[in-house]
């Protein structure tokens, strides 16, 4: 699995599930779940450096690919990306999991759910600087498209509140991009 092709990414999260796995929420005693969960606990501790990101990715993709499509599992691998500065990639998928996974994945609990997605989209504010400093047009042109889809769609499922968090990090990427 080449974890730097976003390609691996999307195929792993746009795999087809039966009905009754994509609504289910991962089981607390999943040992790869315990595993993704309890690791990214480390994530910005003293222990960060004992992290193995790729095997935390690895095994989320097989779950999002075979098991589920809980968005607490995306939110984790989201993290990953955005602590090794890939916004662009991050975005992409969290734009594709909104437009096909929002309303029926779980958590079920929609103020769960969209205090989750709040916090993933605090986590993309912290690399905007580094991001605008490093990324091509191209990348720069793509990242603000992403983000203009998502905020369309959390508008569709009117979901405002998210609408206007991803219209506001839009603006905090254009104004670094200046």
């Amino acid at each position: 699995m080449d974890l730097r092709d976003p390609n691996t990414w999307i195929s792993h999260l746009l795999e087809n599930l039966p009905d009754d796995k994509l609504a289910c929420a991962l089981k607390d005693d999943d040992p790869d779940w315990e595993y993704i969960d309890g690791e990214m606990l480390k994530l910005g501790s003293l222990a960060h450096s004992q992290l193995d990101i790729p095997e935390i990715q690895r095994r989320g993709l097989v779950i999002l690919a075979s098991e589920s499509k809980d968005f607490r599992l995306l939110a984790h691998l989201l993290r990953t990306l955005q602590h090794a500065g890939d916004p662009l990639l991050a975005l992409r998928l969290l734009a594709l999991y909104v437009e096909h996974y929002w309303t029926v994945a779980a958590p079920q609990n929609a103020a769960h759910k969209q205090r989750f997605a709040t916090q993933v989209l605090k986590r993309f504010e912290t690399g905007v600087e580094s991001f605008a400093e490093t990324a091509r047009t191209a990348q720069r042109d793509s990242l603000l498209a992403e983000l203009a889809k998502l905020a369309q769609r959390w508008q569709e499922q009117n979901i405002p509140a998210l609408a206007q968090a991803v219209d506001d990090l839009s603006s905090q990427y254009r104004r670094a991009f200046r």
